[in-house]
């Protein structure tokens, strides 16, 4: 299965997660390597961290760290790499604080696993902690994983359950569709699974890994253009269903670009053909120019 799908909804769900209590930065570069760090947490002290929205994540954010989703179980180098981006934002750290900073001060990474094996986790001294699927390598590491295969299936877990794979996967899914609609995140959440949908169903060979996915991604998308709908009925059916697709596709252009407002502005003028022709172009354009070059083609 493409993992870029994968890579933005992780970044996009924790971002839209954790913005309330802190600074998120996503891609954040690694000093001196040309690697990146997927999602980068920094606590604002003076906003508690709310665990009747956020669950299981309140307990994994009450300090600066670092997270790494894996859809796929990761292996020892994944680990080892994960570590090192680690240790070279500590260093960093160090410098800019122009002391040696104490270990509660340094970041801690947190490993998001849909599965791993216990031969991984021994050759790290992975400790399951009292919560299941929870693992802590030895004090100094710094590090966690969180192996979600295992979690617990409730609410407290359910933002992380939807960073898994398979049955976990699919049940997350169908938990967040029967949660009320005023709850929060909810919306946000399948926004996101909306678009992770569309990314799929433009794929011209799909295994029967993903065949089985999108029966799960499909029923959030339906979801989602219900809500749509429901709010198109009230500003006039047509605008909701170009409003909601017109907001869905610059989620997706936002999270890869800098957009100009005119170029906003243009998308949430285009009719619901070319907002569907923009939804399978976005799989092809990597520039801003190649953005412009594409909205000023006839139709």
């Amino acid at each position: 299965m493409t993992r870029q799908p994968f890579d933005e909804f992780s970044k996009q769900l924790f971002e839209a997660l954790l913005t309330p209590y802190g600074r998120v930065t996503i891609d954040r570069t690694v000093p001196g390597e040309a690697r990146r760090i997927d999602i980068y947490f920094e606590p604002n002290d003076s906003v508690q961290l709310d665990p009747n929205e956020l669950g299981q994540l309140a307990q994994l954010s009450t300090s600066k760290s670092l997270f790494e989703p894996f859809r796929n179980p990761p292996t020892a180098t994944d680990i080892r790499s994960c570590v090192s981006k680690l240790y070279f934002l500590h260093a960093e750290l160090d410098r800019a604080a122009e002391q040696t900073l104490p270990d509660s001060e340094q970041p801690q990474l947190w490993i998001l696993a849909s599965s791993v094996s216990d031969r991984v986790l021994n050759d790290f001294g992975g400790k399951l902690q009292e919560e299941d699927g929870i693992y802590l390598f030895d004090r100094g590491w710094r590090t966690g994983l969180i192996n979600i295969a295992e979690l617990r299936s409730t609410e407290e877990t359910l933002w992380l359950r939807l960073l898994g794979k398979g049955t976990t996967q699919e049940q997350a899914i169908e938990e967040l569709l029967m949660l009320p609609e005023n709850t929060p995140k909810r919306s946000t959440a399948l926004d996101l699974l909306a678009r992770w949908n569309l990314s799929i169903k433009v794929t011209e060979t799909l295994d029967a890994e993903e065949k089985r996915f999108l029966m799960a991604l499909s029923k959030a998308y339906l979801e989602w253009e219900r809500q749509t709908l429901a709010t198109g009925r009230r500003q006039g059916i047509e605008q909701g269903i170009e409003r909601g697709k017109a907001e869905l596709i610059l989620m997706q252009l936002r999270s890869r670009f800098s957009l100009p407002e005119p170029l906003e502005l243009q998308i949430q003028q285009l009719p619901i053909a070319q907002l569907d022709q923009l939804a399978i172009a976005l799989l092809s354009l990597s520039t801003i120019a190649e953005l412009e070059q594409w909205l000023a083609e006839p139709r």
